[in-house]
């Protein structure tokens, strides 16, 4: 990692972006915006590297974590869902369809001609520390890979190649086969473990992990908390219940069923992330005072139950442990119909039961839209100024 000195005396910045396929492309469309007003609001262009002190991400948002930690500018990542898209989500042979639905060789290929081959988790190149989640499937648990020079692991896993492990947190049931790579056990001695996507665990939203990463001292680095001391944005990929028309879940095959789980874990964890992070941490303020959460009411950014416990969250009379932002979407009809009145970015021809299908290559305009309303509503970086001076 960068050797770049930080003074250890301003607010930490933390990014966290969730996990959902295709639908990356609606937080990086996210991640655009909030480059160039950054840009804009402090005089000068840098990448967000440069930004933010530690990057995580799950699955899809791994590949943006990774990506923006290496230096690459916010466009160049959504660039990469655009151009390659299409290519990583091209269907495996019939053979091979009852285990995947595709092929591992087009994504690994992307990864090593973005990342480089050679670049591993401990290398320079990396300018900002990053937080990479997946689970091991070998051992049934969720690994946390990070270049935190503090972290126990390090010095074993430092020479893992990145693109390994974003392939790895990339692995999605049903889409994609797991991957399989050696990683030094305690010994220094490689072992080799199948690694399945992190969405696949309570981190498809990363959110509290990363803000554990950077605060608990026994991660090794234990930044102060606070809400003028931290600042989290979470970055999602859109969310919308997974429902079954009544009389048809009994006629769901064992395929179906592995799709639903799959969907609903996802929306599940994604839900307890927020809330959580909701408990503990601060909405930031407009220049009026009042709470940037309670000024969105009318187009919440979490659900409806996120919402509510957010707004009762300030009355429980807890110290606050971090400013935090969530920026999200909900793919309904009504949720996208408000979207286009509130930034006349029309969204009337997005089905929003298409466009949140995870490898829905047909609708990559339609993310990019959705993801450029969302962008535009939700990101406000004047009221965050303060933690980027």
């Amino acid at each position: 990692m960068s050797s770049n000195v930080v003074p250890s005396n301003r607010p930490r910045r933390l990014l966290s972006i969730d996990g959902g396929g295709l639908c990356g492309i609606i937080p990086a469309q996210a991640l655009i915006e909030i480059e160039q007003q950054l840009d804009a609001l402090t005089g000068g262009p840098q990448p967000l590297c440069n930004r933010f002190d530690l990057i995580g991400g799950t699955s899809t948002g791994a590949i943006l974590a990774a990506g923006l930690a290496l230096g690459f500018r916010a466009q160049e990542m959504r660039d990469f869902y655009l151009n390659l898209g299409p290519e990583i989500f091209r269907k495996d042979c019939l053979l091979e369809r009852p285990w995947h639905k595709y092929p591992s060789a087009p994504i690994e290929q992307c990864l090593k001609d973005k990342f480089g081959e050679a670049t591993t988790l401990g290398d320079s190149r990396l300018q900002t520390m990053i937080l990479l989640v997946a689970k091991n499937a070998t051992q049934g648990n969720d690994w946390f890979f990070t270049n935190n020079p503090g972290n126990r692991f390090i010095e074993h896993n430092k020479t893992l190649p990145l693109w390994h492990i974003v392939r790895a947190s990339s692995a999605a049931p049903t889409y994609f086969p797991p991957h399989a790579f050696a990683v030094p056990d305690h010994n220094g001695t490689p072992q080799t473990y199948e690694f399945i996507d992190g969405g696949v665990s309570s981190y498809n939203n990363p959110s509290f992990q990363v803000f554990l990463e950077a605060t608990a001292p026994e991660y090794g680095i234990g930044w102060p908390m606070g809400v003028s001391n931290l600042l989290l944005m979470s970055l999602g990929t859109g969310y919308a219940p997974v429902t079954i028309k009544a009389g048809e879940a009994k006629d769901y095959t064992l395929l179906s069923w592995a799709g639903y789980v799959l969907k609903e874990l996802m929306n599940e964890a994604n839900l307890e992330q927020n809330v959580l992070m909701s408990l503990i941490g601060e909405r930031p303020v407009h220049a009026s005072g009042a709470s940037a959460g309670a000024a969105i009411s009318t187009a919440p950014s979490g659900t409806p139950s996120e919402s509510a416990l957010t707004h009762t969250s300030a009355g429980l009379g807890t110290r606050k442990l971090l400013t935090y932002q969530r920026v999200t979407v909900e793919l309904t009809r009504q949720r996208l119909d408000d979207l286009t009145k509130e930034t006349d970015i029309c969204l009337d021809n997005v089905d929003p039961t298409k466009v949140r299908e995870l490898d829905a290559v047909d609708q990559i305009p339609n993310m990019q839209l959705v993801g450029e309303a969302v962008a535009k509503e939700q990101v406000h970086m004047e009221r965050l100024i303060s933690f980027f001076r």
